[in-house]
């Protein structure tokens, strides 16, 4: 009897303690479960110790920020919306957006973790865009279908003003990995639900990086997955337009880097009420722009030109050169523009990590005070020139 009885009495005990484990292992938020008993919808959820490290990592950074922001517009996705960074590279200005993307992350993740990442901040519009990880585990389309859906009501539930914008999965390559067709078939599910639905917004965005064979555009999307510079523009571009149909704001994007020269800039003039510098056939100006180049800058310089004269620049960035010229719309009097220069033009084919641009602009001897350079920006998309009021980028001007 008293053997029975310990047997029995530790048996007991262990169930006690496993049974606290599992409630413990269920009450951490940076734990994903060792199994799929009791996760809320169906498919893939990942378990490499990778993933593992980037879930938490990620995860445990938010949960230890001292405020959590509030009233935000919430990206939640995988890579794809991880790789906005968390300045969201200044596409979206003063708008207050905040990054819930895990690298690697599925549909059935980005459910699991719903209430912790993005209902615990109240936000006033969620952006969702998931499944190519799904895809790339062997899971259909209707998979992915079902588990947003079930991430929709759930943000439906939590509030009713809450705006909810559903991103279309983005094309992948040519290949069975991530078939085309159930990609297409995600975002046919989406349209036949929420096309009608006052609630929730569905940004085409499948047809913006997607050739005619139905697979992303190496062009936007270098590994035929990832956005690069170039692709997160599209879709910024996208984005903007529905913020501001949802009046969530207009957000105008920040260029990469911004110089406005001031009196504090020696050798400036005043012309056309800014300080600008005359570029002549002695006086270059040379500065140099601390941002890593990638294939999907453009260099902008405000370039005034006096007199109503078509002036030749010549531009080199990192040693390669070529040459500009502004032609005046109005002859004999003063004209200016931006000239937006693509620096795959200057040899950069991809992203140079730790690199910088160094830029010289010179100009022929007989351009005397005609050129006139009164601003520079690092951009990547048409509307980062629009915007007047930004912090300045530190330069420094050499003469």
């Amino acid at each position: 009897m008293r053997r029975i009885f310990l047997k029995i009495g530790i048996g007991a005990f262990s169930c006690l303690v496993l049974s606290h484990g599992v409630l413990a292992e269920e009450k951490d938020p940076l734990s994903i479960p060792d199994s799929d008993e009791g996760v809320p919808g169906a498919g893939p959820l990942r378990r490499t110790d990778w993933f593992r490290g980037v879930w938490k990592g990620r995860r445990s950074s938010w949960l230890n920020q001292p405020q959590k922001p509030q009233d935000s517009i919430v990206f939640l996705g995988d890579s794809i919306t991880q790789g906005w960074n968390d300045d969201f590279r200044g596409f979206f200005g003063g708008l207050n957006v905040v990054n819930r993307g895990i690298s690697g992350d599925t549909s059935r993740g980005l459910l699991l973790r719903l209430p912790g990442d993005v209902l615990d901040l109240n936000p006033r519009a969620v952006v969702i865009m998931v499944g190519a990880n799904d895809l790339a585990e062997k899971a259909r389309g209707e998979t992915v279908f079902t588990n947003v859906k079930l991430i929709v009501d759930r943000l439906k539930k939590h509030s009713e003003t809450m705006r909810i914008i559903v991103c279309e999965t983005f094309p992948c390559a040519p290949d069975d990995y991530r078939p085309v067709a159930e990609i297409q078939k995600i975002n046919a599910l989406y349209a036949e639900t929420w096309d009608d639905d006052a609630r929730v917004t569905v940004v085409k965005t499948y047809r913006l990086f997607a050739g005619s064979d139905g697979a992303s555009l190496p062009k936007l999307l270098p590994d035929r997955v990832h956005p690069n510079t170039s692709g997160y523009a599209v879709w910024s571009n996208a984005m903007h337009s529905v913020f501001r149909d949802l009046g969530l704001g207009d957000g105008t994007a920040h260029p990469h880097a911004w110089m406005q020269f001031s009196r504090d800039d020696k050798g400036t003039r005043f012309v056309n009420g800014r300080h600008a510098y005359s570029i002549t056939g002695t006086k270059s100006l040379e500065f140099t722009i601390k941002v890593e180049p990638e294939a999907g800058h453009y260099l902008a310089l405000q370039w005034f030109v006096q007199k109503g004269l078509a002036r030749t620049i010549t531009v080199e960035v990192n040693g390669n050169r070529l040459t500009r010229t502004h032609p005046s719309q109005d002859p004999g009097r003063q004209s200016s523009s931006w000239d937006s220069i693509p620096v795959s033009e200057f040899g950069v084919t991809k992203r140079e990590r730790k690199g910088s641009y160094v830029v010289r602009v010179s100009c022929p001897g007989d351009a005397e005070g005609d050129a006139v350079i009164s601003g520079v920006r690092l951009i990547s998309d048409p509307s980062q020139l629009r915007a007047d009021q930004l912090p300045q980028s530190n330069h420094k001007v050499i003469r």
